[in-house]
């Protein structure tokens, strides 16, 4: 668990007022404080006045606060947290670019929270920089495995057309095998040319033997 930062007078004052000062005035407080002083504090609050506190401030200072805050120092506050909120944070963050932000945050749910949260992106290209960033690659295989080979393809092709063909194969790498057959015989073909290649190379025979006898034809071999 990583360590607590230390608060100077002023926002030892505002947890003093912890449960005594209407959250009205708080929340502007906290406000003009700043994103990196409200992210110093968050740890030291009680999970409930935490909780109310961050569903009452605007989800743009909320996505600033998170850049300097580790989330592990307020875990079990951020998981109780609205789905919505999930949402909207992760939204704004990509927004801005806070990739990194993003994907730090994604890592603390569980697979089948991080599988709604990327559904709800409704944002391929969003998905993909998380993957990107991500350093539980497993955790992002784990929140795919059950999904839908059209949602597969849509963030495949997605990943091809950015060019991040390896991000794609490092995430469909760790899918079973048939689930690769799957997908590579829904691609269009200009995007199966680009990934089967390396997919192949990654995943071997396994991934060979599985696919439409038409899939296996010379063109679509590694190095050709």
């Amino acid at each position: 668990m990583a360590e607590l930062p230390r608060l100077g007078a002023g926002l030892r004052l505002l947890l003093a007022s912890q449960g005594v000062a209407p959250m009205a005035l708080k929340v502007p407080l906290l406000q003009r404080l700043g994103p990196q002083r409200a992210a110093r504090m968050a740890g030291h609050m009680a999970p409930d006045e935490l909780y109310e506190m961050i569903v009452n401030l605007p989800v743009d200072f909320l996505a600033e606060v998170t850049t300097h805050l580790d989330p592990r120092l307020i875990l079990d506050t951020y998981l109780r947290l609205p789905e919505t909120l999930h949402l909207d944070v992760a939204r704004e963050l990509l927004a801005r670019g806070y990739h990194a932000t993003a994907a730090r945050y994604c890592e603390c749910f569980p697979p089948v929270k991080v599988k709604m949260l990327l559904f709800g992106l409704n944002d391929p290209d969003g998905v993909l920089q998380i993957a990107r960033h991500i350093q539980n690659m497993d955790l992002i295989v784990d929140a795919l495995r059950s999904v839908s080979v059209g949602y597969l393809c849509t963030l495949t092709e997605a990943a091809v057309r950015s060019g991040n063909v390896a991000i794609s194969v490092r995430v469909l790498g760790g899918l079973p095998a048939q689930r690769q057959a799957d997908l590579c015989a829904h691609l269009p073909p200009a995007t199966l040319k680009r990934l089967l290649p390396p997919l192949l190379k990654a995943s071997g025979e396994a991934l060979r033997v599985l696919l439409p006898e038409r899939l296996r034809e010379p063109s679509t071999e590694p190095g050709i």
